[in-house]
């Protein structure tokens, strides 16, 4: 509109100075040829003409370098915003929470993979809140930050197949001003393993307190006995202190494998592999179990070949056969047997630790390696197991890069298969 103006302007210029050029002519010279008169017209209108074109000229030269930078900022802006939404997008994607953002309408204006994964979401077009979820403690979570315009935090519980997922639902109220509530933002965070590791954890306090609480017990009342007269009954004062001395024994005992387990489990403990001769790790094992097998009334066989060596940590691999063949000896039966045998495969050595016991039922050996699970409570107590060699066993194993079996028949004994990489050197 302005150019246009302009262009009047000019025109009516251009007129009005042809109108006074025309008056002065005649006025100043009357007797001017007809011919004169229309080349000093012509000349003085291209002048003219010329003057006002290289005016519109630049200004438009003008106008078209402006629109150039205003063309070229506006690409800029554009690509900035774009490289900014793009970054957003790939931070919402890549974040392990899950998000879901719904407007005051409940209509959903983003949910990112991890929401739909952690949801078990299938679908890709959904359009509002009921159709993510009709789980009540979610669908209340958003219309609470709604109504009340607060942050809230619920937990909810989802079923996928026959595994349950918990997550901590963190919502938030999206306003675009000071007062009104414009949306809600939801976070999505799996607890499911921190619930998990927080019921091992409270089970593993229970267990060392009942543990501890029974030797405790029976060392607190003989004790007692002892300081309110017994130590002049020399016939029971020798037994109570049996009793205490046994007691006192199976405490230090689980404390010492406390100690042990957490070291391997936090990765503190340092291994130093060397090839050894596994045979000769045996016969030593065996050596220093003699008189347990003795008392047992079982046998020892050591059925690895002469030849026989593993890559190894020696005092570890010499606690792992300790403990198993420990186990296999006071679980047996009278004049029953442990048999240690050992094969090598292109990968890994495999060591068999075999007892001709009562065996373990099917339903206890997914469980035998877990701290404190017995199979036989009772007689675990009685024979002064701590309940921990076998998880001692299992991640010493893995420690070595390698991993610890069971197979067992009822009436026919068990079988303890540990397996060890074949390797010069290991990286722990």
């Amino acid at each position: 509109m302005k150019e246009k103006r302009q262009i009047v302007v000019a025109t009516l210029a251009m007129v009005a100075l042809f109108t006074v050029y025309e008056w002065a002519k005649t006025a100043i010279f009357p007797d001017m040829s007809v011919t004169t008169s229309h080349v000093i017209t012509i000349i003085v209108a291209g002048v003219i003409t010329a003057i006002i074109s290289r005016q519109v000229i630049k200004r438009q030269s003008r106008l078209i370098d402006e629109q150039k930078n205003s063309n070229e900022r506006l690409r800029e802006a554009l690509a900035t915003a774009e490289r900014s939404t793009n970054l957003l997008q790939s931070i919402i994607t890549s974040v392990d929470e899950g998000l879901i953002i719904i407007d005051r309408n409940q209509r959903i204006l983003l949910i990112n993979d991890a929401a739909q994964s952690l949801l078990n979401l299938r679908r890709k077009d959904f359009e509002r809140l009921p159709d993510i979820s009709r789980d009540p403690p979610i669908i209340e979570a958003f219309l609470s930050v709604l109504t009340k315009g607060e942050r809230a935090s619920t937990r909810v519980e989802i079923t996928v197949g026959i595994n349950k997922r918990i997550l901590r639902l963190q919502t938030a109220p999206l306003r675009f001003s000071d007062q009104q509530v414009e949306g809600v933002v939801g976070a999505f965070i799996d607890i499911t393993q921190l619930e998990r590791l927080e019921s091992i954890r409270q089970a593993f306090l229970a267990n060392v307190s009942h543990e501890l609480r029974t030797p405790l017990t029976s060392i607190t009342a003989y004790t007692e006995t002892l300081l309110d007269g017994g130590l002049n009954d020399q016939a029971n004062s020798l037994r109570f202190l049996n009793t205490i001395h046994r007691n006192a024994e199976r405490m230090r005992n689980l404390v010492n494998d406390i100690s042990e387990l957490s070291l391997i489990e936090a990765g503190a403990v340092q291994l130093s592999f060397d090839r050894l001769s596994l045979h000769s790790v045996v016969s030593e094992v065996f050596n220093g179990l003699a008189p347990r097998s003795e008392k047992y009334q079982v046998q020892l066989r050591n059925e690895v070949p002469e030849d026989c060596s593993v890559i190894a940590d020696r005092r570890r691999l010499e606690q792992i056969l300790i403990n198993l063949v420990d186990n296999a000896i006071k679980f047996n039966k009278p004049q029953g047997e442990v048999i240690v045998g050992a094969s090598i495969t292109e990968e890994q050595t495999i060591i068999r630790v075999r007892d001709s016991g009562v065996g373990i039922s099917p339903e206890h050996l997914s469980r035998v390696f877990e701290r404190f699970y017995r199979v036989d409570k009772a007689r675990s107590r009685e024979l002064g197991g701590t309940g921990l060699g076998l998880a001692i066993v299992k991640h010493l194993t893995r420690a070595h890069g390698g991993d610890a079996e069971v197979n067992s028949t009822i009436g026919q004994g068990c079988e303890f298969i540990i397996k060890l990489p074949n390797r010069d050197s290991l990286a722990i």
